[in-house]
């Protein structure tokens, strides 16, 4: 079966897995044989394949991280007991350029979920400068996570502040103290 380079290229655009990408560059190797625009498509396709393979078996060899404080069910009246806690928890601390930090992702989700349970919809503007100057990374992070659950009703963000408190990996703690 004969392809034409159009043809070819397309497929090469098109495919979004390995599979599919595979088969699409076994299909434009007579690109190869042809200097141009066409060639350098077959070999950035070459790369993306090399890049996905290389990301799926990092994906599958990591282990996923379970809490050791998951459970099967949660429940929401344990919300105000657990909002005290979760900023007093003692956080890994993330640096950014020009000597600023912030907290892992996780502390910035169930800031959002506590902030759209007791407060609703963020209508704030988003942070840009820092008191004493530079990125305010942390206002923004926050700000960030917040914006984006908004419409959530309050009692399904307390569902989801309670279970992401319970479920979070301990990595993103110095030391666990969440079960006592």
């Amino acid at each position: 079966m004969s392809v034409d380079a159009k043809t070819a290229v397309d497929s090469l655009a098109a495919a979004k897995d390995v599979a599919a990408l595979k088969a699409a560059i076994a299909q434009a190797l007579f690109l190869d044989a042809v200097p141009g625009d066409d060639r350098q498509k077959l070999r950035a396709a070459r790369t993306r394949l090399r890049q996905m393979m290389k990301d799926e078996s990092a994906t599958a060899s990591m282990p996923v991280e379970k809490s050791p404080w998951a459970k099967d069910s949660y429940d929401v009246n344990e919300f105000e007991g657990l909002s005290e806690k979760y900023e007093g928890l003692n956080w890994r601390i993330i640096s950014k350029p020009g000597g600023a930090t912030v907290k892992p992702p996780e502390f910035y989700a169930l800031y959002a979920y506590h902030q759209q349970a007791t407060s609703g919809d963020n209508a704030t503007e988003r942070p840009m400068w820092a008191e004493k100057g530079g990125v305010d990374f942390e206002g923004r992070e926050r700000w960030d996570a917040y914006e984006a659950l908004k419409g959530m009703s309050a009692e399904k963000a307390k569902e989801a502040f309670v279970k992401t408190y319970y479920e979070f990996p301990a990595a993103a703690l110095y030391k666990d103290s969440r079960g006592g």
